[in-house]
């Protein structure tokens, strides 16, 4: 996992003005659909679904939690097209995945978020880079409508 931050980092830093060599590498928890949804939902009582399962959160960034923050993200086997691999790490959906949030930490630790509104802002950037990422690396977008949801997300 780590070669693959590190990788996915440098990747951010040739498409953005973000300088990431020296940045530190953030905490990854890899949990299940259950275990991600209780994350995401934990401050939210009662807005989490009766089946305790959110198949929308793939990933959630932490920036208070550990060191230098912390993404907890879904197994890499449980993502989809993860079963054509190998190595599950290699599929470029779950790269896409933790490349978004890779951004928001980027974002956090270059303290560009200082000069938005609301930490929303952030969203625009990290699904563009997402799909410019997919459509590189030759993958399927699964999120269909990404323009729409990363202007939505992305509001204040």
């Amino acid at each position: 996992m780590e070669l693959l931050i590190t990788t996915l980092l440098s990747w951010i830093e040739m498409h953005t003005s973000y300088r990431t060599q020296d940045l530190p590498h953030p905490e990854v928890v890899v949990l299940s659909h259950r275990e991600l949804t209780k994350e995401y939902y934990q401050n939210a009582d009662g807005a989490a679904p009766e089946s305790g399962v959110d198949m929308r959160i793939k990933a959630l960034y932490a920036f208070e939690d550990g060191t230098y923050g912390t993404i907890y993200i879904l197994d890499p086997h449980s993502v989809t097209n993860a079963r054509h691999y190998d190595n599950a790490l290699d599929n470029p959906t779950f790269q896409e995945v933790l490349l978004h949030e890779l951004v928001h930490h980027v974002q956090w630790h270059s303290k560009v978020i200082a000069q938005w509104q609301c930490n929303n802002q952030g969203e625009l950037e990290a699904y563009m880079l997402g799909a410019m990422y997919l459509n590189q690396h030759n993958a399927h977008d699964t999120m269909t409508s990404r323009n729409f949801w990363a202007n939505s997300y992305s509001r204040c």
